[in-house]
């Protein structure tokens, strides 16, 4: 059997599988987030695994059984539905003032919508953008 190798600097979960890299399997806890009615506040301290922990939970979201082949969740009762998932890196966004960060967050909205195939509404209302992405995504899934 070959060595699988660390996964260092891979924070996209499709990378990681893809490569055969070592993940330590934590879909039970995921599972768990995905199904229980409750609110979950996450909290990590810095280069421990965030960016992968929300990648993992994309990919689930997304409905990726695939990637989770060999996994604990593969043999659970999760249902692989596909929703929508919008993901924000705000690490991206102009911090210089606030006026910047909301135009940054809106032309973020809008190049997800663009990347989905959806047209947003023309407004400078970052509320009704939000909303319509999110209706709009949940239809056409």
């Amino acid at each position: 059997m070959a060595r699988k190798k660390l996964p260092i600097g891979i924070s996209e979960f499709a990378e990681l599988r893809e490569k055969n890299c070592v993940y330590v399997d934590k879909t039970r806890h995921i599972y768990s987030l995905l199904t229980d009615n409750s609110r979950t506040f996450l909290s990590r301290p810095r280069r421990f695994g965030k960016s992968l922990l929300a990648s993992t939970l994309a990919a689930a979201l997304q409905g990726k059984k695939e990637l989770f082949e060999g996994l604990w969740i593969t043999n659970s009762d999760y249902a692989w539905t596909p929703v929508g998932v919008i993901k924000l890196d705000f690490s991206e966004l102009s911090t210089e003032s606030i006026g910047e960060f909301k135009e940054s967050f809106l032309d973020s909205l809008i190049d997800i919508g663009e990347s989905e195939g959806i047209t947003l509404k023309e407004s400078s209302n970052i509320n009704v953008i939000f909303r319509h992405l999110i209706s709009t995504l949940q239809v056409l899934l």
